[in-house]
């Protein structure tokens, strides 16, 4: 699923770009609205829990400026997408000194709106995942590199990170949060488990799978055939 936020002061962009998107993506996304640049910004530091692929930003975010802004999200954020609006076309020369994925312009065409997601859609999905921003105990937003996951456990509503250094980091996530951050090579093994295949030294339906640091992680009847056929399939 792709998480897109729609950061517009106009309620009316706002209400039209949301319907179209929601209509035509369907499950495929979940969009919220948001109406200002510090509302954005809290939301990313302190609500999103490193989920959102996309956003559509309005370049005249009242006081604020959209693309300093956008140069601010690329360097802190740089999974995220973003798409600019403009109802002023002398300020698409300037468009371009922040690199978005696509400029529109206001009143917005539903076939460009929707190419425009496309872009980012494709983007976010050829694009290695490196690293995810993540919620921990006390609201302390961290990063955690992918390549260093051994497993993710579920704690109580929270998850537990364990990495190839011996640390674990609490998260405040659930199981299926985390993996929906996660490149196609962390899954699902179990309800309470996902595992990362690189990590994985051996697998066999008596013991499941052990890891590179010598934990056995059990993967359940549900997840048995995806598992295999995706260990398969990996090339290390």
């Amino acid at each position: 699923m792709y998480h897109i936020v729609i950061c517009d002061d106009d309620p009316v962009i706002c209400k039209q770009c949301k319907s179209q998107i929601d209509h035509h993506y369907r499950e495929k996304v979940e969009t919220i609205v948001l109406t200002s640049a510090s509302g954005l910004m809290e939301w990313l530091s302190e609500k999103d829990k490193g989920q959102t692929n996309i956003i559509l930003l309005d370049i005249a975010l009242g006081d604020a400026d959209g693309i300093e802004l956008t140069k601010e999200l690329r360097r802190d954020y740089p999974q995220i997408k973003v798409i600019l609006l403009s109802g002023y076309a002398q300020l698409a020369s300037n468009v371009f000194d922040a690199d978005p994925v696509y400029f529109l312009s206001k009143p917005i065409d539903a076939d460009k709106l929707f190419a425009s997601v496309d872009r980012a859609m494709d983007i976010v999905s050829s694009q290695e995942i490196k690293a995810v921003t993540v919620t921990g105990a006390g609201g302390k937003i961290f990063r955690i590199k992918v390549d260093e996951i051994l497993y993710i456990e579920t704690s109580g509503r929270n998850c537990i990170v364990h990495l190839d250094n011996g640390q674990a980091r609490e998260v405040n996530s659930k199981l299926t949060e985390m993996l929906g951050m996660m490149p196609d090579y962390v899954v699902a093994t179990h309800q309470s488990y996902g595992v990362n295949l690189y990590k994985v030294k051996s697998f066999s339906k008596a013991e499941g799978l052990n890891l590179t640091d010598g934990s056995n992680i059990p993967v359940s009847r549900r997840h048995f055939k995806s598992v295999k056929e995706k260990l398969a399939l990996l090339i290390i």
